[in-house]
């Protein structure tokens, strides 16, 4: 069964780097993509007093699926905890992307859906569940394999039950988590 695997992997990394081309994807990190779009939904208002409106621009945030199978992880808990390890370092260096590179310097939010459940609000996230119907359906299967082909630990293959969630991250929010403490370290040299 693992040949198989090795097969699938081996596709949707095609597919993968195809969706990267379209879509303009910047590696940031080890385990985040990042692009840009423009937004097509309702208004939106976060707690911190950034407003979004359809046709702004956003960040998406996307996995670097090529990443995960070199995830030191025998076991679930271990290729979690390397996984949020090198998330953290990713968001850092997206917040430092954030304040000095102008591809990102005007984008006020990051939107993301993924596969993992509703989490981060320790580092700015904001959830919602995934609108029920087809699409929500269509990309539950899709993150099923996505997890399957590419999770390090075979406990996780085994065990993972992916469930579409939005993700929001302001880019004051990602900033005052992991870049104005590194600023105001420089500001005092």
């Amino acid at each position: 069964m693992e040949w198989l695997r090795q097969i699938i992997q081996y596709g949707l990394l095609k597919v993968d780097r195809l969706y990267r081309l379209r879509h303009r994807l910047q590696p940031v990190g080890e385990v985040l993509v990042v692009g840009r779009s423009r937004y097509r939904g309702p208004a939106m208002a976060f707690a911190d007093g950034t407003r979004l409106a359809a046709g702004d621009f956003i960040g998406t945030l996307h996995f670097n699926n090529a990443r995960f199978p070199q995830i030191d992880g025998e076991t679930s808990g271990r290729a979690a905890l390397h996984f949020m390890r090198l998330m953290l370092e990713s968001l850092q260096i997206l917040a430092n992307k954030t304040r000095r590179d102008p591809v990102f310097s005007d984008l006020a939010v990051y939107h993301a859906v993924s596969p993992l459940p509703p989490h981060g609000q320790r580092v700015g996230f904001i959830t919602q569940p995934f609108p029920s119907g087809a699409k929500k359906r269509l990309l539950g299967a899709y993150f099923r394999l996505l997890v399957w082909a590419f999770a390090p630990a075979a406990q996780t293959r085994d065990s993972a039950r992916p469930e579409p969630t939005i993700y929001w991250l302001t880019r004051q929010e990602l900033l005052r988590q992991f870049a104005d403490a590194h600023h105001q370290g420089d500001s005092k040299k």
